[in-house]
């Protein structure tokens, strides 16, 4: 069971742990990277197909509909209920749909320390005033 992420907690070792957890699997980075990009809402199916795609070297329109599938059936089971118990996504399981939280976009994740662990900090909010 992961706990979730909470920004004041950010650089714990509890923190770190959940993170590494979560960065652990290809797929769920890929999740993640795919969202950050994309910044907007996506429904598992295309979430799935977009995977497969990249994963397969294909455009997602030449993706197999049982490869899809596969894909989906991964995403709806194993990853994307671990990345919204640890609140770095939203899923809304009736509309199938997926959207990055901000937790990501206040973190900010750089190369590794000497000795081999990411280093995380807040990004500070930009002044709007």
């Amino acid at each position: 069971m992961v706990e979730q992420l909470r920004l004041e907690q950010a650089g714990t070792p509890a923190f770190l742990d959940t993170l590494y957890e979560l960065l652990a699997d290809s797929r769920r980075r890929d999740v993640l990277q795919f969202l950050l990009q994309h910044r907007k809402s996506v429904s598992v199916t295309r979430l799935a197909a977009e995977l497969a795609a990249a994963e397969d070297g294909l455009n997602p329109a030449h993706v197999t509909v049982d490869r899809q599938n596969d894909v989906e059936l991964l995403l709806t089971h194993a990853h994307l209920p671990l990345l919204a118990d640890t609140g770095v996504i939203q899923w809304d399981r009736h509309a199938e749909q997926v959207t990055l939280t901000p937790l990501l976009e206040r973190l900010s994740i750089t190369a590794p320390m000497e000795n081999g662990l990411l280093e995380v900090t807040l990004r500070t909010r930009p002044n709007t005033s």
